[in-house]
């Protein structure tokens, strides 16, 4: 096993070591971290044993001989093609056969937006629960809870989820989501919770890293929110567990890539009083607990068709090309280009931020393409005077990697100039651009939405969504040809 650390007693009214001795009322299981990683697997740190996984997890669950809670904290798919291909939605299927309470997403799940994470929530086999987290119009999402009293052995236990303000900033992909106040919202969800009788409270928590001096932390948290009784901390990605104490609050957290799963023992008194806690990160040894078969069968038809989906051949390009946050790219040409053909539109522009790898030289596979565009954005036609075409396109100049990647369009500028100012003359398809003529544009829906760092393309005069993502649009353009060779640069031409 890994280090066990003993969280000594939690001192509630009487003195450990005077206590008679007990046995753990029930037990605390969480993961967190998964991070795509959801099958056993032969790991290194344990002398290469196999270890983890979902089906490892439920085997060891199936052998316990005390109630339990089981819980998870998050960012369950941003690091393996697995996880990745299937958007998360690997978790809804092959955890559908453990008993989960509750669960937390993070900004990591947020990789494709709101749009896409808001079907996992609605479809989970377990709830959501986010105390800070409602719609804009303060309604909570399909899926989603503030709180939950969940009673367990006669002990009410009281669940509830906080992600970090600081960490959602910037996440364009937000849709429709509101981030609240993490320190109001614990400090009513602990008050509501204990008024309706729970007698411990946990809070699984997003919120910043103990380096972090901008966001709120766990520990920060404990000392301002009292009646929070086990901080399960999440979203941190380091492989080691880790506990610490903060007052009377236990912050712990149980490692990533689901090789093993944290377990707090909570002791009682008499009077259903929480006396003592203590933490250990169990390995998950497949040679202690075995594998559940129905898990393990899940897990590998769900591997076998995500690597079917992986290696698909989609087409082939002459040389690499690189992108770049903050000036023209061969690549963004290149995805601007796609865009435009298939719209037929005279205009195409893509923010820098949406590519995010570059596209290798020779066979391009469908997993170089969610690599390239890992979001679920789609193509939307937009009709737009000259004029707001011009400052959209301004307003991209004073963004901080969303520099505008073009199509039809041809810009002589000087980057030093002032805001607003910068563009010195625009021609779209040869000619020059004029402020009262009417454009055709395509763009995606999340430009729209305000993703390229502003909300330029608002103005428009009409809005059509294809609904047809931006990533199946660069796999048509890649289809069917031998090679693709590297399109033209210089649409962005320096002047002062």
């Amino acid at each position: 096993m890994k280090k066990t650390a003993c969280l000594l007693a939690l001192l509630l009214g009487w003195v450990w070591g005077c206590a008679p001795a007990q046995q753990p009322t029930l037990n605390l299981f969480f993961t967190s971290d998964i991070e795509g990683v959801f099958w056993p697997r032969p790991e290194p740190r344990y002398g290469n044993e196999v270890t983890g996984g979902l089906s490892v997890l439920k085997s060891f669950l199936d052998k316990q001989t005390l109630p339990f809670i089981l819980l998870e904290g998050g960012n369950w798919y941003a690091q393996t093609p697995e996880g990745t291909l299937t958007k998360g939605e690997y978790f809804n299927e092959t955890a559908s056969s453990l008993p989960y309470s509750a669960r937390l997403f993070t900004e990591k799940d947020l990789l494709y937006g709101w749009g896409a994470l808001s079907h996992i929530v609605k479809d989970s086999p377990a709830p959501f629960v986010l105390a800070n987290v409602t719609l804009s119009n303060g309604k909570l999402p399909a899926g989603m809870r503030a709180w939950l009293l969940e009673e367990t052995a006669g002990i009410k236990v009281g669940v509830f989820g906080l992600v970090s303000r600081h960490g959602m900033k910037g996440k364009q992909r937000l849709g429709g989501l509101k981030i609240h106040d993490e320190i109001e919202s614990a400090q009513k969800a602990v008050q509501l919770l204990r008024e309706k009788g729970a007698q411990v409270v946990v809070l699984i928590s997003a919120l910043g890293t103990p380096d972090d001096k901008e966001a709120i932390t766990d520990s920060r948290l404990a000392e301002e929110v009292p009646g929070i009784d086990i901080i399960v901390s999440a979203n941190l990605g380091r492989q080691e567990a880790e506990s610490i104490r903060v007052g009377k609050t236990w912050i712990v957290y149980p490692g990533s890539k689901l090789d093993s799963v944290g377990q707090m023992r909570l002791f009682f008194n008499k009077n259903k009083e929480l006396s003592k806690a203590e933490f250990e990160d169990v390995v998950l040894y497949r040679r202690d607990f075995g594998e559940d078969a129905h898990v393990a069968d899940l897990t590998a038809n769900l591997r076998r068709s995500t690597r079917g989906q992986m290696n698909r051949f989609v087409g082939k390009m002459d040389q690499a090309l690189q992108g770049d946050l903050n000036a023209e790219s061969a690549l963004g040409n290149f995805a601007a280009d796609c865009l435009r053909k298939w719209a037929k539109t005279d205009v195409a522009i893509l923010n820098s931020d949406s590519l995010r790898e570059a596209l290798p030289a020779g066979e391009i596979t469908q997993y170089d393409l969610y690599r390239l565009y890992p979001y679920a954005d789609h193509v939307t036609y937009l009709t737009m005077k000259g004029d707001i075409l011009l400052s959209a396109l301004e307003a991209g100049l004073d963004e901080k990697d969303h520099f505008p990647q073009i199509s039809g369009l041809k810009v002589r500028y000087n980057p030093n100039a002032a805001t607003g100012k910068k563009i010195l003359a625009v021609s779209v398809n040869g000619v020059p651009l004029s402020p009262k003529a009417t454009y055709k544009v395509a763009v995606t829906d999340y430009m729209l939405a305000g993703g390229a760092g502003h909300d330029g393309f608002i103005d428009s005069l009409e809005f059509k969504n294809t609904q047809v993502e931006m990533r199946t649009i660069l796999r048509l353009c890649l289809s069917g040809k031998n090679t693709t060779p590297k399109p033209e640069i210089n649409r962005w031409r320096t002047a002062k």
